[in-house]
């Protein structure tokens, strides 16, 4: 659990246990104080995971905790809790032969009238029982952090800015999925509270802040189709869950 405290124009990020981030916002940087013994692995991912990105939403960009990929020429962000399964969907997809482009964080630019997701970087967080479902003894794996047994799958670098999202799929509670898979449209303001709820923030106090997202994140809602995605966790049936997600991104409108 983060804990924030504000010093004028200052932020300290604490992880417990972890590491101290000093964010000296007008200066652009950070300071990271580690706790004694902590491995380098466990800071770097804080710091890439849950700091930066809430810098970067603090100075007004949009930053979704989504996992990105590219299906058949299209592109979707793919949003819910940690422990739902964004990285286990995106895995699978990828097995499909389609592209992750970012596990857990991407930026969103306005372009025109269309928004550019920008990858933070490319890997998968998989538990062990997704690890031997998607890749049985096939990939390398490295450690995440010291308080997770998910293990880093590392995926190619495809950085395209000129790939625009053309739908958001907000994936459905796992505790009360049925033996059903669903994917149902989305009303704008329906997406568009998902994605705040889905965003990083860092200053939750900061209220000039909060209704800039608030715009930003109705400005995507308008924008890009928004749909709910249900489907119960079940390995036997990921082959089904698959094809009916990226049968689904197949009939997706051209967007202007």
């Amino acid at each position: 659990m983060l804990s924030l405290v504000r010093c004028d124009d200052d932020y300290w990020l604490r992880a417990p246990g972890v590491a101290d981030f000093l964010i000296q916002m007008q200066l652009c940087r950070v300071q990271v104080a580690p706790q004694p013994g902590m491995d380098a692995c466990t800071v770097e991912h804080l710091l890439v995971d849950q700091v930066l990105p809430r810098v970067l939403a603090q100075q007004g960009e949009t930053m979704v905790h989504a996992s990105a990929l590219s299906i058949g020429g299209r592109h979707a962000l793919f949003l819910g809790p940690s422990g739902w399964g964004k990285s286990t969907l995106a895995g699978l997809l990828h097995r499909y032969g389609h592209v992750v482009l970012s596990d857990d964080c991407v930026q969103l630019v306005a372009e025109g009238n269309r928004f550019r997701a920008i990858p933070t970087y490319p890997s998968l967080r998989l538990y062990a029982d997704s690890l031997d479902e998607l890749f049985p003894g096939q990939v390398e794996t490295a450690p995440v952090a010291s308080y997770t047994s998910k293990r880093r799958v590392p995926m190619e670098a495809r950085h395209a800015p000129e790939q625009a999202v053309d739908a958001i799929y907000l994936l459905g509670d796992p505790a009360h999925a049925d033996e059903s898979i669903r994917i149902a449209p989305l009303r704008p303001a329906e997406t568009c509270l998902a994605l705040i709820r889905h965003s990083f923030r860092l200053d939750l106090g900061d209220r000039a802040a909060s209704a800039a997202q608030l715009a930003r994140c109705a400005e995507v809602a308008r924008s890009v189709p928004g749909f709910r995605l249900d489907y119960p966790r079940d390995f036997t049936r990921q082959g089904e869950l698959a094809e009916a997600v990226i049968s689904h991104v197949a009939t997706l409108p051209a967007l202007p």
